[in-house]
């Protein structure tokens, strides 16, 4: 079944990313008190921190608070980032304008900064809105060290959280920005190992303005380097200068010496921040950097075969409801009220989903093969000539047609339903309905003088037992002679010239 649908994997984590989104808190939950109704056009407030109601001053320098929302303009899911007591030292619009526009696959984007006292109602708090990354954890809380093993971390996995870094970073550098609080509790990672820098543009509106810019993105690589140190090693102290030595040779011995070289490179900084620029840092792992991008053309590649997937299926599932209107529906207050399905066009479409779901094999067991199913959907909604051999479940009638004719089926049955759907509309005040007269889209199938439809040699159909036919994939058997199906029990004769030109959905 996992080559017509989606792997289990990402069918668990698209649930997951749904289910996220509709996190609501309990009325009894204690957190309710610090999460309002709503702020602005954000509603739905969840409290996203471990600790709520008492938070310690962060990495930011201030209390903050982060909630996912849900934006009633446009439904979109958001996070918050709520700081208490903070001096503004920028213009905030003039900042989210700037990094509003800033785009990149390993940056959370910021959507918008205002000032609000919506929260609790009397104090004014500075919000910072970025975009909600499901799923995700902080560097901290995936990779934090909960037994006395250490480095027990992939070195594929470590490349890759270099090489995401690394483009992000170079990202903000080349056009004038530094990230300012590239710590693990700002890094997001998904379940997919993907890396996110978070909190972007808080600094800037809060924090320093005297700094150079050339001193503030050679901090960004400082911090880089202790970061991965505290990764690699799975402890915050690990980075700290009287541990500092000891970590790097611990990775030294444990890794290959080119994490060791970069991580010195970062945090040393030989040559000054004029020299040790995240370009250089690029440089000397060139090699890294193509490796991973052969793996996201893997990934992409992936992607996109999962996609192809659930496009055939909309295909189908688009030829089922045609269908599955057509068939078992009696024309109310008509002879043929019991019979809809027995007759002409529909007839034939009832068989055909007999074939197609209710196989049965020699011992009478029901056969379930998704494939043959999805296999037959395709070959009908392409409408190929090949034909197959169709039986009714008392084994009294056989019908050798072709996909295409059954497609010509379904499409004049269901333009059948169409036209009666919009005579409403078309109805006059004497309540006579007439219709233009216009061709139909298909005409594969030939119709005599009485009406009927007829099946000759290259249809090839017998009726009884002699058809000599124990099952659906037995080849069909030609037949020298060619009888007419009556189109309807009640012998009404059916013009395909008489209803209008079907529009596909």
């Amino acid at each position: 079944m996992s080559d017509h649908f989606a792997s289990e994997q990402l069918r668990v984590d698209l649930t997951t990313r749904a289910a996220q989104s509709n996190l609501m808190l309990d009325v009894n939950d204690p957190r309710c008190a610090f999460a309002p109704d709503h702020v602005g056009e954000y509603h739905t407030l969840f409290p996203l921190d471990a600790v709520v109601d008492d938070p310690d001053v962060g990495s930011l320098g201030c209390v903050s608070r982060v909630y996912k929302a849900l934006s009633r303009f446009d439904g979109g899911t958001y996070a918050l980032r709520k700081l208490d007591n903070v001096k503004i030292n920028a213009d905030h619009n003039a900042m989210r304008k700037v990094w509003g526009e800033l785009v990149h696959p390993n940056l959370v984007r910021l959507r918008n900064i205002f000032i609000t006292n919506e929260f609790d109602g009397h104090s004014n708090s500075l919000t910072f809105v970025h975009d909600f990354v499901f799923g995700a954890m902080t560097l901290t809380e995936r990779h934090s060290r909960v037994t006395d093993q250490v480095g027990d971390i992939s070195e594929d996995l470590i490349w890759s959280y270099i090489a995401q870094i690394s483009s992000a970073l170079r990202f903000l550098h080349s056009r004038g920005k530094a990230m300012r609080c590239l710590q693990a509790s700002k890094v997001l990672v998904t379940p997919q190992h993907r890396v996110l820098l978070n909190a972007s543009a808080v600094l800037d509106v809060i924090g320093d303005r005297k700094a150079q810019m050339e001193n503030l993105q050679a901090e960004d690589l400082r911090a880089f380097g202790n970061l991965l140190v505290q990764t690699v090693c799975r402890s915050p102290e690990s980075s700290q200068p009287q541990a500092l030595s000891s970590s790097i040779d611990y990775i030294g011995a444990h890794y290959h010496p080119d994490l060791k070289d970069l991580i010195v490179f970062l945090i040393s900084q030989p040559g000054g921040p004029q020299q040790a620029t995240i370009f250089a840092a690029c440089a000397r792992i060139s090699g890294r950097l193509l490796e991973q991008l052969d793996y996201t053309y893997h990934h992409i590649d992936t992607c996109h075969s999962e996609l192809a997937k659930e496009i055939q299926n909309g295909r189908l599932f688009r030829l089922l409801g045609k269908i599955n209107t057509i068939l078992e529906r009696p024309e109310r207050n008509t002879p043929a009220a019991t019979s809809w399905s027995e007759t002409g066009d529909r007839y034939l479409i009832k068989l055909f989903m007999d074939y197609v779901f209710h196989q049965r094999d020699d011992q009478d067991r029901p056969v379930i093969e998704f494939g043959f199913i999805v296999q037959c959907l395709n070959k009908l909604d392409v409408g190929v000539s090949e034909k197959m051999m169709l039986m009714s479940p008392d084994e009294q009638t056989v019908l050798v047609v072709s996909f295409g004719d059954l497609k010509a089926c379904i499409e004049r049955s269901f333009n059948e339903l169409m036209v009666a759907a919009s005579v409403v509309a078309q109805t006059g005040a004497s309540g006579q309905r007439s219709f233009a007269n216009a061709p139909m889209p298909y005409s594969n199938m030939d119709y005599g003088d009485g009406g009927g439809m007829q099946m000759g040699p290259e249809a090839g159909w017998k009726m009884g037992p002699e058809a000599g036919w124990s099952g659906p994939s037995t080849p069909p058997r030609p037949v020298s002679r060619s009888i007419s199906l009556p189109l309807s029990a009640a012998g009404d004769s059916f013009n395909p010239s008489s209803a209008p030109a079907f529009t596909p959905l």
